[in-house]
């Protein structure tokens, strides 16, 4: 089931942004904390189980987590800027599909490349407002790699537990390191610098085996588990400006979750949310990554592959323009607008560029399978205080 990863582009440009951009040619982005609230100490397991799934521990004590905490500040948070994932270094050698990969319904791969003529759609449309609403449960997670700070999107997955993410692999695991991000967390309902909803600090990430692996974007999505939430709250001592954390609570308390679903048939409505923010090809930036956006439309009825990031059973929606910050966003179907859930069977991964012109015109999410399924079930047993 291990995958080496292939290099070979064939005619098209891949450039790496918060959503692992593809750029088609022709045919072929200082505070303390204050004492927190008692939290019960949880150990976090580490490696690969029978069933292929990852995990690592990245703040799983009281003292990494406070520890976290008190490097966001405010003022770091607004420093972030969109992360530029890479692909995993590796030989070049041939990939092979996995037969497991194939989901319900008969669905078949797309044998057109990014850009080539027989994967190719009209002009994208307008990304549409949120409907009503944003769906509280969707924010960034902020996070560092090497000495710099980041972000992406993410959302809030329902478990037992009330205490779980879902995002990209990429948002989580830095493949040019080839080890998790540090100081990872996450804001749900972010806007303008605003966390309105508290902030969670990471406590133990879960993956498919391949994606830290083999760096295999067919398996770029993640599930961290979180602490109990915290929120800033400012006073003043001897005429400076502090801030001291106050408990806010567990996630999915706070903010409501998405329910997770895996091995849906393709062709599906679907609501994508997240913060984009990056450059299109012709250098446009039409998005700020200040406020949740969303696309949607029906996703295509062919997977689709991307050599370059060993994507072979990608799931596209054309028509969706965002750019590089949208990473790790929740793709929704069944959503409900009055009660702003829905069921999660994706998350975005990547953006392209069908008609190979300016602007990137569609997003692609890995097929959520047993895979998939089995890293959340996973996760979803953790508790974190």
């Amino acid at each position: 089931m291990t995958r080496k990863l292939a290099l070979a582009a064939g005619g098209v440009v891949a450039a790496a942004s918060a959503v692992a951009v593809l750029w088609s040619q022709g045919p072929a982005v200082p505070a303390t904390a204050a004492s927190r609230a008692a939290i019960t100490p949880v150990s976090a397991v580490t490696g690969v189980d029978k069933n292929g799934v990852s995990a690592f521990p990245l703040a799983p004590s009281q003292a990494d987590e406070q520890r976290v905490a008190a490097y966001w500040s405010p003022e770091r948070l607004k420093q972030a800027s969109s992360y530029v994932p890479s692909t995993k270094p590796s030989p070049s050698t041939k990939s092979t599909t996995s037969a497991v990969e194939v989901g319900p319904g008969g669905a078949k791969t797309s044998t057109g490349a990014p850009g080539d003529a027989k994967t190719r759609t009209g002009a994208p449309r307008a990304v549409a407002p949120p409907p009503v609403a944003s769906p509280p449960m969707v924010g960034k997670v902020f996070f560092k790699v090497g000495d710099k700070e980041y972000w992406c999107s993410a959302s809030a997955v329902h478990s037992a537990r009330r205490n779980l993410v879902a995002t990209a692999g990429h948002c989580a695991y830095a493949l040019s390191q080839d080890k998790p991000v540090q100081n990872w967390v996450f804001i749900p309902g972010y806007h303008d610098g605003v966390a309105p909803s508290g902030i969670f600090v990471g406590h133990t990430l879960y993956m498919q085996e391949d994606f830290a692996g083999q760096g295999d974007f067919d398996r770029d999505y993640a599930f961290v588990t979180v602490h109990r939430g915290f929120s800033w709250q400012p006073y003043v001592e001897s005429g400076r400006l502090k801030y001291r954390s106050v408990d806010v609570g567990r996630l999915e308390d706070k903010v409501g979750a998405f329910h997770f679903a895996s091995g849906k048939p393709l062709g599906r409505p679907t609501y994508v949310f997240g913060y984009p923010a990056g450059a299109n090809p012709d250098g446009s930036r039409p998005y700020t990554g200040q406020t949740v956006k969303s696309c949607d439309g029906t996703t295509e009825k062919k997977f689709v592959s991307a050599p370059t990031w060993q994507l072979e059973h990608g799931v596209r929606l054309p028509g969706c323009p965002f750019t590089a910050g949208a990473s790790g966003g929740p793709w929704v179907i069944g959503y409900n607008a009055t009660t702003r859930t829905g069921y999660l069977t994706g998350i975005t991964s990547l953006t392209w560029n069908l008609s190979g012109g300016g602007r990137l015109d569609a997003v692609s999410t890995p097929y959520f399978n047993h895979l998939t399924q089995r890293v959340y079930t996973q996760a979803s047993k953790q508790g974190t205080g």
